[in-house]
């Protein structure tokens, strides 16, 4: 779990964090005043329950096996955005994919 430790050391109160996160998702709990807006492209509540999820994958899978999922997503959401009901979103996630595509190659 390197990305864990290099992301969050030993932050004892994320968990917290993280669950004041899913309640404010699921309507269960207001956000604080001023609080950032979920960002559903970049870091969506649903794939940060403990380590981001993309992150975890990329600790556990041969680089070329990430790679190729990075590759396969940037085309899934570059494929389909047209028939979305928020087509910008995917777009961005596409972009989102790719510049970790892209930075994964510099990284080789």
């Amino acid at each position: 779990m390197a990305k864990w430790k290099e992301r969050y050391g030993d932050d004892v109160h994320h968990a917290e964090y993280e669950m004041q996160s899913k309640m404010v998702a699921n309507g269960t709990m207001q956000p604080e005043e001023g609080a950032p807006e979920e960002d559903v492209v970049n870091s969506p509540n649903h794939y940060t329950q403990g380590i981001e999820c993309i992150d975890y994958i990329e600790d556990n899978m041969p680089i070329e096996a990430f790679i190729g999922g990075l590759e396969w997503n940037t085309k899934k959401y570059l494929h389909r955005w047209r028939y979305k009901s928020k087509p910008l979103e995917d777009l961005k996630k596409a972009q989102f994919y790719l510049n970790r595509l892209i930075k994964a190659m510099e990284g080789e």
